[in-house]
């Protein structure tokens, strides 16, 4: 939970004040702060120690404000910015509000309307069943393929329907701002959730033609499509850096967890579709795990997800444990394990680089702050 820092707009100037909100408009200051040490048992051929941050969350700060126009319509925004703080430097290829900003209109009636660069629709309505993720940073499913690890979309407009019933409701659409291009490098993305107290369950669909895929680097497939992209010989690893223009890249996905007091069970299914040159190829994940509270501070988390694309497989399970010391600080400890089929250099999570041999494994220890 977040401890708002809240703004209030006056007359001749910005006037900050911890806990306090105009009765008409408002500007919150946010952030939270993730970093650790992390074990790798083998990158690229070697065991690593490293520090690593924005692993469990990413680093974060951002405002985000409201204004009440009257008659349940508010005009609302967010801005955030990506950052290491183990560096100082910005994440996002240096953007200022590089995670995410836009601006829109809010109707307590009629719902949402945004534009910007904003969460997705797999995002708002699937990553919340992605268990192994939030067990360990690196327990996202293989490459983040299909996007299960809370991404956005630039230059997108979104509307968000109000919940009736239960049910929910959203579509979105990225322009590619290529001229002469208006298609290749745009997309577009629905989904829903439906809530009936215990019982969450959510859907997503995305169409990403013209985004492009690294297969080694996220994958750890030497061969894409039939084109070699990565060769090791004599345990010395090369990554041709070859990335692949997609023709199409749909998912859709499914998920749903449910309560049982301390206990909640979750699972998701995605199914992505690439095409490159008249070539298709489907990338498969299951994923099921669940989540049990044994206190209100202590938390167990655990995942297992298998994956399957062009005949190769991998195997992954997650775990960790969460000490929340306060409503703003978690201590944290979490592992993960994948086996691949042969043929394939495993890597967790996207953000370590691949093995040389057909498993991996990590331990990590960190903390979490929130303000």
């Amino acid at each position: 939970m977040k401890k708002r820092v809240a703004a209030m707009v006056a007359v001749g100037g910005l006037t900050s004040a911890v806990g306090v909100a105009h009765a008409q408009s408002s500007v919150t200051m946010y952030g939270l702060i993730d970093d650790g040490i992390t074990y790798v048992s083998n990158e690229s051929g070697s065991k690593n120690f490293k520090m690593d941050s924005g692993i469990a969350h990413g680093n974060r700060w951002g405002f985000r404000g409201q204004e009440d126009l009257g008659n349940g319509l508010s005009a609302i925004f967010d801005v955030e910015g990506g950052f290491n703080i183990n560096t100082g430097k910005a994440n996002n290829g240096g953007a200022i509000f590089g995670r995410q900003s836009w601006v829109g209109l809010d109707s307590v009636k009629w719902g949402k309307l945004t534009v910007g660069d904003q969460y997705d629709s797999i995002s708002d309505y699937l990553c919340d069943y992605n268990v192994s993720f939030y067990a360990s940073g690196y327990g996202i499913h293989q490459g983040d393929i299909d996007r299960m690890s809370c991404t956005r979309l630039p230059n997108a407009v979104k509307y968000t329907s109000p919940r009736i019933g239960g049910f929910k409701a959203g579509v979105m659409y990225s322009f590619s701002n290529v001229a002469g291009s208006f298609h290749t490098g745009s997309a577009w993305e629905a989904g829903g959730n439906y809530i009936n107290g215990p019982l969450h369950v959510g859907v997503a669909y995305a169409s990403l033609p013209g985004y492009s895929i690294d297969p080694y680097n996220r994958l750890g497939t030497p061969v894409f499509f039939g084109q070699t992209v990565a060769t090791v010989t004599n345990n010395v690893e090369k990554d041709l850096n070859t990335a692949f223009v997609l023709d199409k890249y749909n998912i859709m996905g499914i998920g749903g967890s449910y309560a049982f007091g301390k206990l909640t069970v979750m699972a998701n299914f995605t199914s992505t579709e690439l095409v490159y040159r008249n070539m298709t190829s489907y990338m498969h994940v299951y994923e099921g795990g669940a989540t049990y509270n044994f206190t209100p501070s202590l938390e167990l988390l655990g995942g297992y997800q298998h994956d399957t694309f062009e005949g190769h497989t991998w195997n992954q399970v997650s775990a960790g444990f969460q000490y929340f010391a306060s409503k703003r600080t978690t201590l944290y400890i979490s592992g993960d394990f994948v086996k691949a089929s042969a043929g394939v250099n495993p890597e967790l999570g996207w953000f370590t680089t691949p093995s040389l041999s057909s498993t991996q494994a990590d331990l990590r220890v960190g903390i979490t702050h929130k303000f």
